[in-house]
């Protein structure tokens, strides 16, 4: 497995808030199944998936579509932030252990810090948009 649950997890809850799957060459998407966890699969050109578990291609069949959802790399989830005016302040390891990501959305200032730096910018990237759809329904 490429990825860990908790990014798994991270990321299906972001499609929940509205974060639709890519299917874009070179992208990475997975599915949930109720009683196995997670398969991941890189997008190949052709809407081909490769599943990283069994190493097999196969046509993405475009019902199934909605089933997936999409894992953005570090540079993908900044790049999400960043669109949506959020300003990533700074971003280090601390004491050798933990990544420590500050970020900024107008005047609210928000640490977030784990031992990976996926997991941590994923966090910020989920808890931002939460609040970003949470805004926009409220106006």
């Amino acid at each position: 497995m490429w990825f860990t649950r908790e990014q798994f997890q991270i990321c299906n809850e972001l499609k929940q808030w509205g974060l639709e799957p890519r299917f874009e060459p070179g992208d990475v998407v997975a599915r949930g199944f109720a009683d196995l966890g997670f398969e991941e699969f890189q997008v190949l050109p052709g809407t081909l998936l490769l599943s990283l578990t069994a190493g097999t291609a196969k046509p993405l069949p475009p019902e199934h579509a909605s089933h997936f959802f999409w894992i953005p790399s570090v540079d993908e989830a900044i790049d999400l932030l960043e669109k949506r005016g959020v300003v990533c302040r700074s971003c280090h390891r601390e004491n050798g252990r933990e990544w420590v990501l500050e970020v900024q959305h107008r005047e609210v200032v928000a640490r977030y810090r784990g031992p990976r730096l996926h997991d941590v910018v994923l966090t910020a990237l989920l808890a931002t948009w939460k609040e970003l759809v949470k805004t926009s329904e409220g106006e």
